[in-house]
């Protein structure tokens, strides 16, 4: 007998095999809606021992490998969508498994039904190991455990844009090789680096990407309801486009609730990168929540409590005031130089450059919406 023919006989066949197990099938989409939130429903031809994964791509001549949603099928039609706002046709790709087969689309080793069963523990599309559910989940399945995970604070001293605002901590690792995301229980976890160490993972690093993802209950959503979500970077720093866009894609893909109501949140701090990469978001399906437009119904906003005494007036941004006046400017100056207190007429955020001046001169200031209406 040859045992080297037979040797490479088994060995073919368990390639077959293995071939046979995890090959894909691309879908065909036999028709393409939306629905009242902006998402995309894909309809196609399905059944019940199968499962479907769907693929985009942010551009038509780019190539299909982001994967933003898992469905199980149906006899008959299913209809598969994805927690973003839709795209052309073109864009999306649908590739179809057996669940007594299943695959492992996120490459952890752990296949997509046994990760699927397991939710939110585990997730079929994130590359992360299980955590103690004490300490955060892989997946967010529902507005109720986004809240489960959430904390609300009066006041973060490091990030303000945060005050009276729940929010999670996130930590996505290997950010641009094979992403894992952590979405952290709050308020159990002050500070990333405390999750991050409870549980053995890096939060350093230029491969690594952390923030938190808020509710903004009284701003309007990118599907025109109220109450919106925000993603932004630790204390609101900026990062490139396409560093925002695959952090969108990422979050959005293991918190299937989502209906096409997860933006970008512009603080004072990233504004500057933002407007430099506007073309960008505008050609995108990226939304954006600017921090001033979350106090857009606010009249009236004390930004730091002290006691000054001078002169009140109105001053012009060519003009120098004097240490002993409180000025009233209807726009922010660029420079301010030693007052009495400060009033204005635009909204100011928390850590504008002329809140931060009078938190470090110690001088009253204040946003008054309409106090130059006589």
């Amino acid at each position: 007998m040859n045992y080297t023919l037979l040797k490479r006989f088994f060995i073919l066949i368990i390639m077959l095999n293995a071939q046979a197990v995890f090959s894909q099938q691309v879908v065909q989409i036999v028709d393409y809606n939306t629905n009242e939130n902006g998402q995309v429903q894909l309809e196609i031809n399905s059944s019940s021992d199968k499962y479907y994964i769907l693929k985009v791509r942010n551009h038509p001549d780019s190539t299909f490998d982001i994967t933003t949603s898992i469905t199980l099928g149906e006899d008959g039609t299913t209809i598969i969508s994805e927690p973003l706002g839709n795209y052309p046709i073109e864009h999306y790709q649908i590739t179809e498994y057996s669940i007594n087969t299943p695959n492992d689309t996120d490459n952890d080793g752990i296949d997509d039904m046994t990760e699927f069963q397991n939710i939110p523990v585990e997730s079929p599309l994130n590359a992360a190991s299980p955590i103690n559910v004490d300490d955060g989940l892989l997946w967010i399945d529902s507005f109720t455990t986004f809240k489960s995970l959430s904390v609300t604070k009066d006041r973060v001293l490091w990030s303000e844009f945060l005050n009276g605002k729940g929010f999670v901590k996130y930590i996505i690792t290997d950010f641009y090789t094979n992403p894992k995301i952590y979405f952290i229980d709050s308020d159990k976890h002050v500070l990333h680096a405390d999750f991050a160490a409870d549980v053995g993972i890096q939060y350093l690093g230029s491969d690594i990407k952390k923030g938190q993802v808020i509710y903004h209950p009284a701003s309007i959503s990118n599907n025109g309801t109220l109450g919106t979500f925000a993603f932004n970077f630790s204390n609101g720093f900026p990062d490139s486009f396409h560093v925002v866009q695959r952090t969108h894609e990422l979050l959005a893909s293991n918190m299937p609730f989502i209906q096409n109501d997860l933006s970008y949140f512009i603080t004072d701090a990233n504004t500057a990168q933002y407007y430099s990469d506007s073309v960008k978001f505008s050609n995108s399906r990226v939304p954006v929540l600017f921090e001033a437009d979350v106090y857009a119904d606010i009249d009236y906003l004390g930004l730091n409590t002290a006691e000054g005494y001078g002169f009140f007036r109105q001053v012009g941004l060519d003009e120098i005031p004097s240490a002993k006046d409180i000025v009233l400017y209807e726009s922010l100056p660029n420079a301010l130089p030693r007052v009495s207190g400060i009033m204005t007429s635009v909204f100011q955020t928390p850590l504008s450059h002329v809140n931060l001046r009078a938190i470090q001169n110690e001088i009253p200031n204040a946003f008054f919406r309409c106090i130059l209406i006589n």
